[in-house]
């Protein structure tokens, strides 16, 4: 099988502090791959070097197995607090995204993941007026817009309320199912055990361990007690 993601030797490093170290990183076309830390672990640093948002201090990336520039125009995402045009509507943003992105068929492509992602009635709201929750749909459905190939999603359901996230999460059980191979971090360990079939374990900007859902199942891993004592459990904020 083909890999979505390859990372060797990738460090991060910000004033002599290591966000990344020395992480060497696989995850297979057709993943779903729950990367799992405490907050500080690194993995929004992670995430932002796949993306091109910061440069590694040294190390490698691959995307794709194709050249960066044309993995990335391949790639969606939703890293941090997403930003948008406030004065400007849902649908004018989703369709700005879309020209960017190059999409056919845009009017009903806006539509249909408007309506995945629960804001359908919210297209024609200025962004402005959204709340914390909808932004973050927002977010999403921009992220998932003309089905990447590959997602890297940091913390997607931040800020969303039950039925949002079974929404959310439906939406990426289908996008994965039609191809996307999809990279996401969340502290929300029971919702990721739903859908991830992997799971990478990052402890201080190390990445320490790998786990399968098949190992999990098998060896009947409760995810968040193997969590809580591989990171342990006192405070290192």
């Amino acid at each position: 099988m083909e890999n979505a993601i390859i990372t060797k030797h990738l460090t991060k490093e910000y004033h002599g502090f290591k966000a990344n170290d020395n992480i060497d990183f696989i995850v297979k076309k057709g993943a779903i791959c729950g990367l799992i830390g405490r907050n500080g672990a690194g993995k929004t640093t992670l995430m932002r070097q796949l993306l091109g948002l910061c440069e590694p201090t040294k190390g490698e990336i691959e995307l794709l197995s194709i050249n960066l520039t044309n993995a990335r125009c391949k790639t969606g995402s939703l890293i941090e607090t997403p930003t948008f045009y406030e004065n400007m509507s849902v649908y004018e943003n989703m369709k700005i995204r879309g020209m960017l992105i190059g999409l056919s068929n845009m009017h009903n492509e806006i539509n249909h993941k408007l309506k995945a992602v629960g804001l359908e009635s919210k297209k024609n709201s200025k962004v402005k007026s959204l709340s914390l929750g909808m932004r973050q749909k927002l977010g999403i459905a921009c992220a998932i817009l003309g089905n990447p190939e590959l997602l890297i999603l940091d913390e997607p359901i931040n800020g969303l309320d039950p039925i949002a996230i079974k929404e959310v999460r439906n939406t990426l059980v289908e996008m994965n199912k039609q191809g996307s191979t999809i990279l996401l971090s969340s502290h929300i360990l029971g919702e990721m055990e739903k859908i991830a079939t992997d799971y990478a374990f990052l402890v201080e900007g190390k990445l320490v361990n790998r786990l399968t859902r098949e190992e999990i199942e098998s060896k009947h891993i409760d995810l968040e007690s193997y969590f809580v004592e591989l990171v342990g459990g006192e405070d290192n904020e």
